[in-house]
């Protein structure tokens, strides 16, 4: 009789497992910062064109995030909108540099 009650226990736990969501703890949702981040320093980082000083918001936002993190968020559709050497170099000049061997788009640095 315990064995049953056992299985049935195992059962429904797995079940509820299953239906309830998977969050790693600690993770967090870089693309989010990485739309705000590209949304800010679009002028600096805009692929096809100079890159420019960036503007004092966009400073604090390479400040505020975590720039190796928005680099690797990066999609194949964001890269044909923004330069990956221009926000490297974004990145380095606001003392906020990404290590080499990191992911960056596509690319590795």
């Amino acid at each position: 009789m315990s064995m049953k009650i056992d299985l049935r226990i195992m059962f429904f736990a797995l079940i509820f497992a299953g239906f309830t969501s998977h969050h790693v703890w600690g993770e967090e949702d870089y693309y989010h910062q990485k739309d705000v981040f590209m949304m800010k320093c679009m002028d600096t980082i805009k692929l096809g064109t100079p890159y420019e000083d960036p503007s004092q918001p966009c400073i604090r936002a390479v400040g505020k995030y975590d720039m190796k993190r928005i680099c690797g968020a990066f999609t194949f559709s964001d890269q044909l909108e923004v330069s990956m050497i221009k926000t490297v170099i974004l990145a380095y000049t606001c003392h906020k540099p990404i290590p080499i061997g990191e992911k960056c788009g596509s690319k590795f640095l």
